[in-house]
């Protein structure tokens, strides 16, 4: 982050909800990624649904220790056309899931999520693709085990470095714009307003460009 940046953070209310989503979820809110992981006080989970029930974002609880809940932030008609993917569908068979309901999928992830929050082994690594992870990258890992990487960044990277610079760096770009966005007082359904009207705007603006055809 920008030096701008990282001073308006340290003046932010870092417990406030608003700042720990613009914090962890910055590239879901503003539309960029399909979905992230929040990690917050357990007593905020009711909170969490509230700001995303009029949204086109689903929560999700993964995980609930004695004093944090963990929760999968997603949009689910981006998630499953992620998964309807011939790497990603082969990849989560590989992983033991033969139905890409993601009902199944969530009962088999949060039980080995819970697992491996209680005794820290067999992590799993089907979480990566459900976080939009690249298949070459989340294998790459488990064949690693996490060793031996090209670079580092939102993840771990086995393939291409290039590309995974490039969307680290919108990463970063969305979290500089959340951050600016709530320190100046905007909401958190603003940000995912604003991204929902923007891309309203360009079906609007491909359908003028069919029509001058």
């Amino acid at each position: 982050m920008s030096r701008e940046v990282l001073e308006i953070v340290e003046k932010m209310d870092k417990k406030e909800l608003k700042t720990q989503l613009a914090l962890q979820c910055a590239p879901l809110l503003t539309g960029i990624k399909l979905s992230n992981l929040l990690t917050v006080a357990k007593d905020r989970n009711r909170e969490v649904e509230c700001v995303f029930r009029n949204t086109d974002i689903t929560v999700h609880t993964l995980c609930q220790t004695q004093n944090r809940i963990t929760m999968l932030l997603f949009r689910e008609r981006e998630l499953l056309a992620y998964l309807e993917r011939k790497e990603v569908k082969n990849t989560m068979r590989m992983f033991g899931y033969q139905t890409l309901r993601l009902t199944d999928i969530f009962e088999n992830l949060c039980a080995r999520y819970q697992k491996y929050m209680s005794d820290r082994l067999s992590f799993p690594h089907e979480l990566g693709l459900l976080l939009g992870y690249p298949v070459e990258d989340v294998l790459g890992f488990i064949r690693n085990e996490g060793k031996n990487y090209l670079y580092s960044g939102y993840w771990k990277v086995y393939g291409d470095v290039a590309k995974a610079k490039q969307t680290f760096a919108s990463y970063n770009a969305a979290k500089e714009e959340a951050i600016r966005l709530i320190f100046s007082g905007a909401d958190i359904t603003e940000l995912v307003w604003k991204r929902h009207k923007s891309e309203e705007r360009r079906k609007l603006d491909f359908s003028d460009m069919l029509l001058l055809q």
